[in-house]
């Protein structure tokens, strides 16, 4: 995905600090929670924001890349400290975990989790990236949350094409038969639980990555005896980095004068 960036001239100058943007993006959701990984993890808050980038993984690279843009706030959906919980204490001696603290702080870079909310916004911010990219956001409901119904049938070779050409990718992991007519698909990206396959019974899944002892193995067994749902694993970071390009579309009016940059941090595999 290539890097694009979104700017709204302001009617009137401002300034906006860390924790404005952070008030702003929360602005929209119902309940602001108190237990959540959505939190800064680097920076400051009273710091006065020069440029913003989004990302799904602040890696070395896209840290980099936005101090060379000359922003210094990254809205991050997943950690940058190899954990969920964005844990540190089991870091303190590791060599990569110091020289990404120390670049962050001599840089004075703020890093924000936009997670919990991301996913709890309406439309599920991460979901609908994805759909916009796939020209499927349409048929996308806010009150069915993940399932999707297409108004048609379409052949799963189709949709892996679509997939493919839209997410940039060269190769998508398959559960299911190619020839397959799709209906009704059900979104579970990033790391996750596919849910309740025998309830929903929906034609398609597609995730991120899952336990491959668990719903990978359950919908193989149930294609055995003639169940009807396929699989696509595109994995973690592939999935949901589309929902953070639209999250610097959907924040920049909201920060009018401040440039705001989708920084893919993109797949970390090469495929062979």
């Amino acid at each position: 995905m290539e890097i694009t960036t979104y700017y709204t001239e302001p009617t009137a100058p401002a300034t906006f600090t860390v924790q404005d943007v952070i008030k702003l993006a929360l602005s929209e959701n119902e309940t602001v929670r108190t237990q959540t990984v959505d939190k800064l993890r680097s920076g400051s808050p009273e710091q006065v924001v020069t440029g913003i980038v989004t990302t799904m993984f602040p890696t070395m690279e896209v840290i980099n890349k936005t101090i060379k843009a000359g922003a210094n706030m990254i809205i991050a959906h997943e950690t940058p400290f190899f954990n969920n919980n964005d844990e540190t204490e089991w870091l303190k001696d590791d060599d990569v975990y110091k020289y990404k603290r120390d670049l962050l702080e001599k840089n004075k870079i703020a890093i924000w989790r936009f997670h919990d909310h991301w996913h709890g916004h309406r439309p599920d911010g991460i979901i609908y990236g994805c759909l916009l990219k796939m020209g499927w956001e349409k048929f996308y409901k806010t009150e069915d949350r993940q399932l999707l119904t297409l108004p048609q049938p379409e052949k799963l070779s189709s949709i892996v094409a679509r997939l493919k050409k839209a997410l940039d990718i060269p190769s998508i992991r398959l559960v299911g038969n190619m020839d397959a007519e799709i209906k009704t698909v059900f979104f579970c990206l990033g790391f996750t639980g596919i849910g309740n396959i025998s309830k929903l019974k929906p034609d398609l899944v597609i995730n991120g990555e899952t336990r491959e002892t668990e719903n990978t193995e359950q919908i193989r067994d149930g294609l055995s005896m003639g169940e009807k749902t396929n699989l696509l694993t595109l994995s973690h970071s592939v999935s949901e980095e589309p929902g953070m390009v639209y999250c610097a579309q959907w924040i920049a009016p909201k920060v009018p004068g401040v440039k705001v940059t989708s920084i893919p941090s993109g797949t970390p595999f090469q495929y062979l």
